[in-house]
């Protein structure tokens, strides 16, 4: 059975950054998530319609409303 002292340290430290790039990128979502509802919430008294829209479909709405205006750059996938 492998020990920790058994393994070889750059596995190691290239497990502990990827776990702890991981952390970071799920905190960075969870931030961008907490936004889109908070601004939601702000727009939501203003539009009546929307409220029969699902959380999603109102974000997309509004990216598209931005992008159309030239607010928002695109985001290419990776």
């Amino acid at each position: 059975m492998a020990t920790t002292q058994d393994k070889n340290p750059q596995c190691v430290t290239t497990a502990v950054r990827e776990e702890s790039d991981e952390r970071i990128q799920s905190r960075q979502d969870e931030e961008v998530i907490i936004a889109a509802w908070y601004s939601m919430s702000l727009t939501e008294g203003s539009t009546s319609s929307s409220q029969a829209q699902s959380f999603l479909a109102q974000q997309r709405l509004s990216t598209q409303a931005r992008r159309s205006l030239g607010l928002t750059p695109r985001i290419l996938p990776r």
